[in-house]
């Protein structure tokens, strides 16, 4: 009988969330904390990166909290806002922002030391990898999206928490890995950080239209209040289905481009350090053409690699909209 009072029960309703409150609270103090200490060691971080923590904190804060949560629980579509806001916008804000270095500097020495030891071991790396990184973010996306888990978390307020908690987890560390500044062998090879971005926009694609196109409502009830208005069930979850599909693949698009302007930005770094990498390798010198010539040998295959991989996702996308509107007409019409 407890264990059900706890589960079931939540004392301030939908409208406020402790548990985000507090967590993004700690998160700030440890990041002001951690500001301080950055600054003397390593400088200032710049403005626009401290907004952007910020308004990624925020965005946490609005899907979690009043007005938001409690149309939430009413509306599908507004549901699929707030998955919007913890899986995708405020994970990419934070994860621009790159906080890491003011976070751990905001914790004590010795738990400096152990997160250094996690990050050691041999799960945290298996997970860091681009395939594991991306199957986190798409399962995300789709294990709470069955209708008996999704029926569950509208009703069991822990489970809820844990599903908005697994959201920003696996978006924090999905973007993490897809905005590491650092070059391959540490980071993640730049192609597959690409390739990533694109086979989370087909699973946006994929799950959207089917939700969008479908036509039996799954989600819930008959008919919902909404707006002044009476918005039925299935309308509500074909708006909800269009969250999914468009504006999060856009949010996924603007990560594409952030990641290809990274690519650029480490290939000018790169170029920029030649003569310190070269004067520490004989080997480095290979790295850096002297002719016309040399430079076109260096970069046709990688430039013919990108071609391929911006050409397959461009073919991914279409064929998973045509084959979910086929499979939508003509085997459920």
């Amino acid at each position: 009988m407890i264990t059900n009072f706890f589960f079931l029960y939540d004392p301030f309703g939908y409208v406020l969330s402790p548990v985000s409150l507090i967590v993004v609270g700690l998160t700030v103090w440890l990041f002001l904390r951690g500001l301080k200490i950055h600054a003397r060691c390593l400088g200032r971080v710049s403005g626009w990166r401290r907004t952007a923590f910020f308004v990624g904190l925020a965005a946490v804060l609005v899907a979690t909290n009043g007005p938001l949560a409690p149309l939430g629980h009413s509306l599908f579509s507004v549901h699929q806002v707030e998955h919007l806001l913890l899986r995708l916008v405020g994970p990419l804000l934070i994860a621009v922002s790159q906080p890491w270095l003011g976070l751990q500097a905001g914790l004590k020495r010795e738990g400096r030391r152990r997160l250094a030891a996690i990050g050691r071991a041999r799960i945290p790396r298996f997970l860091a990898l681009p395939a594991s990184a991306t199957s986190l973010l798409i399962g995300a996306l789709f294990v709470w999206q069955i209708p008996m888990i999704y029926a569950l978390t509208q009703r069991i307020a822990a489970m809820e928490a844990l599903a908005h908690l697994s959201m920003v987890l696996a978006g924090l560390w999905y973007f993490a890995m897809l905005f590491d500044l650092r070059d391959p062998p540490e980071g993640a090879r730049r192609g597959a950080r690409l390739m990533s971005g694109f086979l989370v926009v087909v699973s946006n694609i994929l799950l959207g239209s089917l939700t969008t196109l479908k036509e039996v409502p799954l989600y819930g009830s008959e008919i919902i209040a909404a707006s002044g208005g009476r918005l039925r069930a299935l309308a509500d979850e074909t708006i909800g289905g269009y969250v999914i599909w468009v504006p999060s693949s856009m949010v996924l698009i603007a990560a594409i481009i952030l990641v290809l302007n990274g690519w650029n930005a480490a290939e000018e770094r790169r170029w920029t350090s030649r003569y310190d990498l070269m004067r520490q390798s004989n080997a480095a010198a290979l790295e850096f053409p002297e002719t016309a010539e040399e430079l076109r040998l260096k970069v046709e295959k990688p430039n013919r690699d990108m071609g391929r991989t911006l050409a397959l996702g461009a073919f991914s996308m279409f064929m998973v909209v045509m084959i979910t509107v086929v499979t939508i007409v003509y085997a459920l019409g």
